[in-house]
C-alpha cells in the first residue's frame, strides 16, 4: 500500500498529544529521520517540544551550522557543543560495537543531563524501522534503539523516549518530510549515522583519521551529489594488508587482506570480517562476481584500488556509493571510474596511501564498515 504522509500525520497528530504531556527534547543529527521526526512534533506540539543538535565531534564539515541555517525558517534549533567530551571518551577504541555502546553510552547521558536543565520529560528521536530490525537482529548497535532491547529509559537516564517514525522506512520518511515542507537539501539528505564519522573512521579511533576523513567526506560528497545516489561517503582505515595467493588464484587476479575488521550480514546475522582488496580488470560485472566469490570466506566488504598517492601514507580511503530503496538490502552504485580518478586527485591529502572503491552489495556487506 502507498504510504499516505497526510494520513499518517491525522493519525500520529492524537497519539503524540496524549503521549507528550509536558515538555519534550527533540534530538537532531542532520539525518532526513531525525530532523523529520523533530518537525513533524514540533510542528503538532509547538514550544512543547526543544530541538537540540549536538555536535559530537563527529559531524562532517560546518554541518551543525548548515542544519541549523536549513531549518532557521522551520523550528529554533539549538547547538551543543560536546565535541571534546565524545572524542576524548572514544578515543583509542577499536571495536565496531563497543565503539558504537559507548557512543550511544555518551549520547544519551548528555541528552539526560539536557533533559534536567529544560525541566523535560521526554526524548523525541527518529528511530525508524531499519534502525530496530538491524539491532534486535544483532547485526549491529542503532545507538538510537532503546525502547526495542528492553532499556528502560525513564529509570536509566530519566526521560520517556517517543518515537514518531518508528514503523516507517527512509522512502516513506522522505516523503513525510516532503509533505512537511522541509527543504529539499532536508528530504534528499545523504543518511548519516547518529554515530557519524565514527563508524567510518575504522578500526581504533585516532583524531589524525577522524580529521582526514572529514576532509576526504567534504570532498567526495561534492563529487558524487549531482548521481541521485542512495548513499555515498569516505572511510578511512590503516592500510597494512597482506597478499593472498589462495584467493588471486581462484579470481584470477590480485587480492590481498588488510587488517581491519568491517562489519557485514551473511545468513541474517551479523559478521565482523575482513575488508578484501583487489587490484583487477576495472569491469563491474567482472568485479561483481569476483566479489561474490570472496566474500563466501570471512570477507564483508571487498575493495577495488582506484589509485596509490602518498607512497609513504599509511592509511586507506575508500568510496562507498549505493542505491537502494529501504537500506535493507543495497547495491554498489556503477560510478565512472574516470570520475573516481579525479576524486582520488583531489584527495591529495599527506599520510593516505592509496584510494580504493566499495564493490560489496548488502548484504553481505552493511553499508556502513561498522
Amino acid at each position: 500500500m502507498e504510504f499516505n504522509p497526510e494520513k499518517f500525520i491525522e493519525e500520529i497528530s492524537p497519539q503524540l498529544k496524549e503521549i507528550v504531556d509536558g515538555k519534550a527534547i527533540a534530538a537532531v543529527s542532520g539525518g532526513v529521520d531525525s530532523t523529520t521526526a523533530s518537525v513533524l512534533s514540533y510542528k503538532i506540539l509547538g514550544e512543547k517540544i526543544i530541538p537540540i543538535m549536538i555536535d559530537t565531534g563527529f559531524l562532517r564539515e560546518n554541518e551543525a551550522n548548515n542544519v541549523k541555517n536549513m531549518l532557521k525558517d522551520i523550528m529554533p534549533l539549538q547547538i551543543i557543543d560536546e565535541s571534546e567530551r565524545f572524542i576524548s571518551g572514544l578515543e583509542g577504541l577499536s571495536d565496531a560495537e563497543e565503539k558504537r555502546k559507548k557512543f550511544r553510552q555518551l549520547f544519551y547521558d548528555t541528552l539526560s543531563r539536557l533533559v534536567k536543565e529544560y525541566n523535560a520529560k521526554y526524548l523525541i528521536q527518529g528511530t525508524i524501522a531499519a534502525d530496530w530490525v538491524e539491532t534486535q537482529g544483532g547485526i549491529k548497535t542503532q545507538h538510537n534503539v532503546l525502547v526495542q532491547l528492553g532499556i528502560d529509559t525513564e529509570k536509566e537516564w530519566g526521560f520517556k523516549v517517543v518515537e514518531p517514525l518508528a514503523d516507517l522506512y527512509k522512502d516513506e520518511v522522505r516523503a513525510l518530510a516532503r509533505y512537511l515542507g522541509l527543504p529539499k537539501e532536508i528530504y534528499n539528505r545523504q543518511p548519516f549515522p547518529g554515530p557519524g564519522l565514527l563508524v567510518r573512521t575504522v578500526g581504533k579511533l585516532t583524531r589524525e583519521k577522524l580529521e582526514l576523513v572529514r576532509r576526504a567526506t567534504a570532498i567526495v560528497e561534492r563529487n558524487l551529489s549531482n548521481l541521485n545516489l542512495s548513499q555515498y561517503f569516505a572511510v578511512i582505515f590503516e592500510s597494512d594488508a597482506e597478499y593472498n595467493e589462495k584467493l588471486s588464484s581462484e579470481v584470477g587476479c590480485k587480492v590481498k587482506i588488510y587488517k581491519s575488521l568491517a562489519t557485514g550480514v551473511k545468513g541474517d546475522v551479523r559478521a565482523y570480517g575482513n575488508v578484501a582488496g583487489l587490484e583487477c580488470s576495472k569491469d563491474y560485472e567482472s568485479l561483481r562476481e569476483i566479489m561474490e566469490k570472496i566474500t563466501k570466506y570471512n570477507i564483508t566488504h571487498v575493495v577495488v584500488k582506484v589509485k596509490d598517492k602518498d607512497p609513504n601514507g599509511v592509511y586507506t580511503v575508500g568510496i562507498r556509493a549505493v542505491i537502494t530503496q529501504d537500506f535493507m538490502t543495497a547495491d554498489f552504485a556503477k560510478i565512472d571510474w574516470d570520475l573516481l580518478e579525479k576524486i582520488a586527485d583531489e584527495i591529495n591529502i599527506q599520510k593516505i596511501k592509496e584510494i580504493v572503491y566499495d564493490i560489496t552489495t548488502k548484504p553481505p556487506a552493511t553499508i556502513e564498515y561498522e
